[in-house]
């Protein structure tokens, strides 16, 4: 998505209002809905980490996303979470943490939208100076070609006078005095990389970007994604980020760490599991820690307890779940049936949800997300939420993680709590 002032780079581009665009915001934040398969404390879980990126976004200065967070957090707290079936086992202390943060939240949304209005209505107006000199422009080109062709015979000199005179009658629109004074001034100013281009918004944007479903059917486009399954994956990728989504960065040593943690259970044949967090700079996710919950395992699950502990400690570091990682202790690495509706919870909640699946005995390990257009879907029709099982689909329900940077200059953190 290209965050350039929309018409103010390139010509042939419409800019929309401020109110409309204000609405395009609206439109993007109020696109989440429950899932009854996930547990209504991850939904509260989810809030806070909403209320944390978007801190991080006003700080940046990235008011687009702030504003989109903080509007996507109300809506869910305010209008949807009390119609889950679970919403009544959120424990008391929790919900009002929640409603304690919407009361602070309100302010802060209408004063991001208050400045949002001022810079929308500032590129408006520039847009439309921009836009009348255009206009101008091409008359005068086309006034002067009607010149030469029709008036002007081919032996005849004519001064610059004589065809200021001619073109008179070519009236020069109203600008704004400084860019009549200065008119390079206008390309000189910067953009705003923050602001998002609203003629790109189309229907399959904002499915990619926030993930909508109702009674657990997400509503996506299908596009069906291209994984070569007689291929064993590899790590070498394209670079390109064809699903619009925000970039990992994960430390180079993470998989190492978690499997030196994880090889007595290897040896035993069992599976171990951690869950990955992180924070928000730049727009980027920073994966930091590595965080490996109480679990029982076999040679083909696991299942984690205590994860209020996990919990605990996101919310004192201010951490932010970014995924999950996992061993297959005998076989390659893919993704089953049961990872698949693990990670679901994950994506849905954080569409850049990262996970990696370490195959130990065959020396692999993988980055796979569910694909957005046709992955997400499958796996929220599925009507088989444990177990293991098969989908029957034409497109590929996962693919090798494309939005992911493993950086060997950061180290990630450790936290056992086994």
């Amino acid at each position: 998505m290209s965050h350039n002032l929309p018409g103010i780079e390139d010509n042939n581009e419409d800019i929309l209002p401020p109110e409309k665009r204000i609405q395009q915001l609206l439109l993007l934040s109020s696109k989440i809905e429950l899932n009854t398969n996930i547990a209504a404390r991850k939904y509260y879980r989810s809030g806070r980490e909403m209320i944390s990126m978007a801190d991080v976004y006003t700080k940046e200065n990235n008011l687009e996303q702030a504003y989109i967070l903080y509007m996507r957090f109300m809506t869910l707290f305010l209008e949807t979470i009390n119609e889950h079936p679970d919403y009544k086992n959120v424990p008391i202390e929790e919900r009002n943490l929640n409603y304690r943060a919407l009361r602070e939240v309100l302010p802060i949304a209408e004063n991001i939208k208050t400045k949002l209005l001022e810079q929308y209505s500032t590129q408006y107006e520039l847009y439309q100076e921009r836009k009348a000199l255009q206009e101008f422009k091409e008359k005068r080109e086309k006034k002067l070609l009607s010149i030469e062709k029709n008036n002007i015979p081919s032996n005849q000199n004519v001064t610059q006078e004589e065809l200021n005179t001619t073109l008179n009658n070519a009236t020069v629109p109203e600008l704004n005095n400084t860019y009549l004074n200065n008119p390079t001034s206008f390309e000189s100013r910067p953009s705003n990389h923050n602001l998002i281009d609203f003629n790109e918004l189309d229907d399959i944007t904002l499915s990619s970007n926030i993930p909508t479903h109702s009674n657990s059917k997400i509503q996506f486009n299908h596009l069906k994604p291209i994984v070569d399954r007689s291929t064993k994956p590899l790590l070498n990728k394209n670079t390109t980020n064809p699903y619009n989504l925000r970039q990992i960065i994960v430390p180079g040593n993470l998989t190492k760490r978690f499997l030196e943690q994880a090889q007595r259970n290897t040896s035993n044949n069992l599976e171990t599991c951690g869950i990955l967090a992180g924070k928000l700079s730049s727009n980027c996710l920073i994966v930091t820690h590595l965080m490996i919950p109480k679990q029982s395992g076999t040679s083909d699950s696991c299942t984690t307890m205590n994860e209020e502990d996990i919990f605990e400690f996101q919310d004192k570091q201010d951490l932010i779940t970014l995924g999950w990682i996992h061993t297959h202790p005998t076989q390659t690495s893919f993704m089953s049936s049961v990872d698949l509706h693990t990670h679901y919870s994950y994506q849905l909640m954080m569409p850049e949800a990262i996970a990696i699946v370490c195959a130990p005995k065959y020396n692999e390990s993988n980055f796979f997300f569910l694909t957005p257009y046709h992955g997400l879907q499958v796996i929220a029709d599925c009507k088989f939420v444990s177990g293991f099982h098969t989908h029957n689909t034409d497109g590929d329900i996962y693919a090798i993680a494309e939005h992911y940077v493993l950086d060997d200059n950061l180290l990630v953190n450790m936290v056992d709590f086994r």
